[in-house]
């Protein structure tokens, strides 16, 4: 048994930075920890003017088993909206990624993933399903009342203290397929022709407030709400950081990044999965690998 893995890229991200280079940290770390054959396919998705660089630079990553396309190759409707941020383009992607896979499941990475510990697939999936991260939805309360909105339910659905985390995280592909099925069915149009539309700020019908209210929406708040409205959520998932399954995909240490404690990110008194080092902080790939190349065997004078 494999899992697939989407990675949204461009080379320079949405701050400006590095990401190319963050995404070296991302692949050292996986090539450190992963286990052999942990990953079926390691879906790539750039920008179509950045398919040959991204290509050329990822040769090395073999093991991986590499596949670099274009946005538009994977989602032709996005030919239409120009204008959408590339913040919005990343989650569009990893809900449409799961029509790529053989694999129930994909991981969701972003460029600046940083791989902790040893990862195997029976740390990610337990008896056909998948570990799931929860944050309370009072964090963010306009992304689950704004993907209600679009979903057309209530946003009050189940625990409402509870919410989906962020990337990375693991989706199912038959919940991803369920969510792009569902959001066509109740906006008589493709998917993301119904999400992107909300973002052309031209369009007359975007003037209503009740479009205003839907903008918010993010791809894991929708894919959860989904889950709950069609009541399978739990078909697919457990839930991460418990007595039975007590590691969890994200923790937050790296953050504020001059208090970051990284050697007990590393250690297994740590049950952080993954870190993240975001690109809005703007700090260099460089310095980070500098930061963390003692504790990624194999890489510790590289």
């Amino acid at each position: 048994m494999t899992i697939g893995a989407v990675l949204p890229l461009s080379v320079r991200g949405s701050y400006d930075v590095d990401d190319l280079g963050r995404t070296e940290i991302l692949f050292k770390t996986l090539d450190a920890f992963s286990e052999d054959n942990l990953f079926s396919k390691f879906l790539i998705v750039t920008p179509p003017n950045e398919v040959e660089i991204v290509t050329e630079r990822v040769k090395r990553w073999q093991k991986f088993n590499p596949v670099v396309i274009s946005e538009e190759e994977l989602v032709p409707q996005l030919k239409k909206y120009p204008q959408m941020r590339g913040w919005r383009k990343q989650q569009i992607v990893k809900i449409a990624a799961a029509q790529m896979f053989e694999d129930e499941f994909y991981v969701t990475f972003d460029a600046d993933v940083i791989c902790l510990k040893p990862l195997t697939l029976d740390k990610l999936i337990d008896n056909g399903k998948a570990l799931l991260q929860y944050e309370p939805r009072s964090f963010h309360p306009k992304w689950w009342k704004a993907s209600a909105r679009l979903l057309k339910m209530s946003a009050n659905i189940g625990d409402t203290e509870k919410g989906m985390h962020v990337t990375p995280a693991i989706l199912s592909c038959t919940l991803a397929k369920q969510l792009a099925d569902e959001i066509s069915q109740l906006w008589k149009k493709h998917w993301a022709d119904a999400i992107c539309s909300l973002h052309n700020p031209k369009h007359p019908n975007n003037w209503r407030i009740s479009r205003f209210l839907q903008l918010k929406w993010t791809e894991y708040s929708l894919y959860y709400l989904c889950a709950m409205k069609k009541g399978n959520l739990d078909q697919f998932h457990v839930t991460a950081g418990t007595e039975e399954h007590p590691q969890l995909m994200l923790i937050h240490d790296s953050h504020p990044y001059e208090n970051w404690d990284t050697a007990h990110s590393f250690s297994q008194n740590c049950p952080g999965l993954f870190c993240v080092v975001g690109s809005k902080s703007r700090i260099e790939p460089d310095e980070v690998w500098q930061r963390i190349r003692q504790f990624v065997p194999g890489y510790e004078n590289n």
